[in-house]
């Protein structure tokens, strides 16, 4: 059935079916002109709002992802956004747009996928618009959080001396998109492991980890003194720590944390693996700072994490800019400088 057939008033109430509240913050949810809400906040907690919009053709190619997937990842993208901001997500707004001849059945899906993450995070869907879009498929999802006043972290604590922080390893969405995009090739065949590379490269792309819990333990340690998720890549999302705390920095390159698929897969593309880890984005691992003489805390935290925390380089004057070194000392370029749409 095409959505069309069925109207706007039904579309919403097969997707308002989707969404049972998950608490009683909520008077009133889908259905008025208006969401009603009790506080949010107690005292000496705050309130975040983020908002990203994924547009057709620009952020996503739908013979690419699946309708799950992509409405999994338009959420995904905001949580990881009140992730590194140290705060938990609790309300959803969401307006989307669909050409006319959308199949419901896409539209059911992308609503599961985003329904999965409330229910595992516990975040109630409130309101939101649904129009027809004249030409592919629109989602823009707005976000609502919280984070007690002590565990706010912004892009503008850092200081000189700080010593540089990621979460995970770097470059693996870049690189599963361009192998995405490769579409059929038949030296694939001949390729040792390639299937396994490409399903754990890819799957990164698609669905994005989200490092919720990894950032609510560095927010409650009280040692991080800023942080921001990788969504356009170090060389970009760095470079918003730079600006807001005003600093410069040194990476180590040989200390950046790549996979064994990723090189595998960079040498089969004939790509630097840090190309992809430096300015492919989407990464959505937390890149942190904290004080020098924190070291030893920062290791003993990152023990209790399932994936690792590799400390890669420094925070430095700002007169020094952001520099890219390799194991010579010797300061290097890249072709890719994170992403950027305008």
């Amino acid at each position: 059935m095409l959505i069309s057939h069925l109207g706007e008033v039904e579309l919403i109430k097969k997707i308002s079916r989707q969404f049972p509240l998950q608490e009683k913050g909520v008077r009133v949810g889908i259905g008025d002109d208006a969401a009603v809400l009790s506080p949010l906040t107690d005292a000496g907690r705050l309130t975040l709002v983020t908002k990203d919009i994924l547009v057709e053709g620009v952020h996503f190619l739908s013979p690419l992802i699946t309708p799950y997937q992509l409405g999994r990842k338009a959420l995904a993208v905001n949580i990881s956004d009140i992730a590194a901001m140290g705060g938990v997500p609790r309300h959803l707004v969401t307006a989307v747009g669909f050409p006319l001849e959308t199949e419901l059945k896409k539209v059911e899906e992308i609503y599961r996928g985003m329904g999965d993450l409330c229910r595992t995070f516990s975040i109630n869907l409130i309101g939101g618009d649904t129009v027809k879009s004249p030409e592919g498929i629109i989602i823009s999802v707005t976000l609502l959080g919280e984070v007690e006043e002590d565990c706010l972290l912004l892009r503008s604590g850092a200081k000189p001396g700080d010593l540089l922080g990621v979460t995970g390893e770097l470059g693996s969405s870049a690189a599963g998109l361009d192998l995405l995009l490769e579409g059929s090739r038949e030296e694939k065949r001949e390729v040792e492991d390639y299937t396994s590379w490409f399903q754990i490269l890819t799957k990164f792309h698609l669905e994005p980890p989200l490092r919720l819990q990894e950032a609510r333990r560095i927010a409650r340690s009280h040692l991080v003194t800023s942080m921001i998720d990788l969504s356009d890549g170090i060389m970009k999302d760095l470079g918003e720590i730079s600006r807001a705390s005003q600093v410069g920095a040194k990476v180590y390159l040989d200390r950046v944390p790549l996979s064994s698929a990723l090189k595998k897969a960079s040498s089969f593309l004939g790509k630097d693996p840090l190309d992809y880890a430096l300015g492919g984005g989407e990464d959505y691992e937390l890149l942190f700072t904290f004080k020098g003489g924190d070291k030893e805390k920062i290791e003993e935290l990152a023990k209790g994490f399932q994936i690792p925390v590799s400390i890669i380089g420094e925070i430095t004057p700002p007169e020094e800019g952001i520099k890219y070194l390799d194991k010579e000392g010797k300061e290097r370029n890249f072709s890719r400088k994170g992403y950027t749409h305008f």
